[in-house]
């Protein structure tokens, strides 16, 4: 079950990324030095939507070895302390633990990053708090043991949670500024002691910003590099598809080319043979194309087989039908499904609708208008049957109609 919520969220991040298609938005900023932590508004959004899907469970983890952690030291509480021991444990067992399971809890009901990077900072924060609490219970202690405490759960804001830069010097700051408030009007502390433990508060937190700043554009460049992957990868997926369609496609008239026919009818009569049901091939020829040529020009020829293709796609409703120049001025319609009679009306219906186009063909000898004449075959795909057996039949029957005077349908009946 973990790898598929894990894969799920991997999904997720990369139809987050998908979403942007400004590719020199993206390598502009990547040209950077270094990446800003704010990137323009919807670029921003998309990563934020990225970091949270990409970033939730870690958290989660990392929040709840946190509770761990610092539930464990109750016990160095009981050993340094015994006799403040309930003060103790009701800062660290009645606030800081409920605390950290609260937004625990609404790590699984967040909604969006900033919603989890929220409550992280101010569990964090009021954790420091319960530390710096202990330091107020244990003032009577000068060597206030818990500012090594203080100065863990900085570092753990900073390095171990996961939060972003802007989040954790949230924190990081707000710890610093309660210690020292706790120290100037609560305890009484050695100045030269204050000093020190300010200093090194403050330098922990520089190198912890600096730390977190690296960490988080980082982040942001991997972000900007797996979206610049994608789009790429998607540009040469779409050359490819592109490439592909060309190798497929008929260049006049935008219908499949004889191979991607082959192909198709390949993939249709073995899928025919399993489920037993028909296949039907229309074979189409134009009455006269060569005299229509002749007569008229190859560019009237381009311009009456491209109105012709227009035609024929019509009848390209369903997956298992395709319609393709099989060369020259022949065309073919496999029609998966059809049985011989609706193949044949189909047939009957394409010559009327060629006939309705009234393309002018002075050079014919059967009609004032550009005519077809088509073959029909039909077949249930068996085991001794054979595709180049339909593609046959269906020429032969054409030729049938050809022989019968063109302009004109011709079955083979087997």
């Amino acid at each position: 079950m973990k790898k598929k919520g894990n894969s799920t969220s991997t999904q997720a991040s990369l139809l987050a990324l998908e979403r942007f298609k400004d590719k020199d938005l993206i390598e502009k900023e990547l040209a950077r030095r270094l990446i800003p932590l704010k990137f323009p508004y919807k670029l921003e959004e998309i990563f934020l939507e990225y970091h949270f899907r990409n970033t939730l469970g870690l958290i989660k983890f990392s929040l709840a070895v946190g509770l761990l952690l610092y539930s464990s030291f109750g016990i160095l509480d009981y050993i340094l302390y015994p006799e403040v021991i309930n003060r103790l444990w009701l800062l660290r067992f009645g606030v800081g633990c409920p605390v950290i399971l609260i937004a625990l809890v609404s790590f699984f009901l967040a909604k969006n990053d900033r919603q989890v990077q929220t409550a992280y900072s101010v569990a964090i924060f009021i954790v420091g708090l319960t530390i710096v609490g202990m330091l107020i219970v244990t003032s009577y202690d000068v060597t206030q043991k818990y500012y090594a405490g203080v100065m863990l759960v900085m570092f753990y804001g900073y390095v171990a949670s996961g939060m972003r830069f802007m989040y954790a010097t949230f924190s990081g700051w707000g710890i610093t500024i309660g210690y020292l408030v706790v120290v100037l009007f609560f305890l009484e502390s050695n100045p030269t002691f204050l000093i020190s433990n300010t200093f090194f508060l403050v330098s922990s937190n520089l190198v912890g910003m600096l730390g977190s700043f690296l960490f988080e554009e980082s982040k942001r460049r991997d972000f900007l590099l797996s979206a610049l992957v994608i789009m790429e990868r998607k540009e040469v997926e779409a050359a490819n598809r592109a490439l592909e369609k060309l190798s497929n496609t008929d260049p006049l008239t935008g219908i499949a080319n004889r191979r991607y026919f082959e192909d198709f009818l390949e993939r249709e009569w073995k899928h025919a043979m399993r489920y037993e049901y028909p296949i039907s091939l229309l074979m189409i020829d134009i009455d006269y194309f060569k005299r229509y040529n002749d007569h008229l020009g190859h560019q009237a020829g381009d311009r009456c087989l491209v109105q012709l293709a227009s035609v024929l796609k019509e009848f390209e409703g369903r997956p298992g039908d395709l319609v393709a120049r099989y060369g020259g001025e022949e065309f073919v319609v496999i029609l998966s499904g059809t049985d011989l009679d609706d193949a044949v009306r189909i047939a009957v219906e394409i010559r009327r609708r060629v006939m309705a186009l009234k393309i002018l063909h002075p050079a014919s000898d059967v009609s004032d208008v550009v005519t077809v004449s088509i073959g029909v075959s039909s077949l249930i795909p068996k085991p001794g049957y054979s595709k180049e057996e339909l593609i046959k039949t269906a020429d032969l029957a054409m030729y049938r109609a050809k022989a019968m005077g063109r302009n004109c349908v011709n079955a083979f009946k087997t």
